[in-house]
């Protein structure tokens, strides 16, 4: 869900998603999440932080959210990420409300954006906010970002 919703969101927002036990061995689609293929775990990265690195996404509300995957990917709390556990109990209950895979996968999708913009605002510097002009980021939020990068990057 979470790498779905990456992919959405930051790589090709007009992507489609299929339910495959094997790779496609031939036409467009570009699989993810499947031993063997490009855009899944590599070494201590789980799928969503391989499609972060290779892409270059440097949001710090993507980050917070990648930290979480991990988490709950490998369960191995690297980043001790709060939210996992009732992130994770999200996921467990929209897999108990629906059974079909795209239907999970939407609504899958709508729950990662919410958490992403809940991150997105509360990385944003308090005050007013300019009405026009350049907005520069704050000293603690770039420090945040750039503690991000190094942690993901591997």
């Amino acid at each position: 869900m979470g790498s779905a919703w990456l992919i959405k969101r930051f790589i090709d927002p007009e992507a489609r998603f299929g339910f495959v036990d094997q790779p496609p061995s031939s036409g467009t689609a570009i699989p993810f999440d499947m031993f063997g293929v490009e855009f899944t775990h590599r070494g201590e990265w789980c799928t969503f932080e391989t499609l972060v690195r290779t892409f270059a996404i440097t949001d710090a509300a993507v980050c917070r959210l990648a930290g979480i995957v991990h988490d709950l990917d490998l369960k191995d709390a690297r980043f001790g990420a709060p939210e996992a556990a009732a992130v994770g109990a999200m996921v467990e209950g929209l897999q108990v409300l629906y059974a079909d895979d795209h239907a999970l996968l939407e609504q899958g999708i709508t729950m990662f954006e919410a958490l992403y913009r809940s991150f997105e605002r509360a990385a944003r510097p308090a005050g007013p906010r300019p009405v026009a002009g350049r907005q520069r980021k704050s000293s603690t939020r770039a420090t945040r970002q750039n503690q991000c990068n190094q942690q993901h990057a591997g």
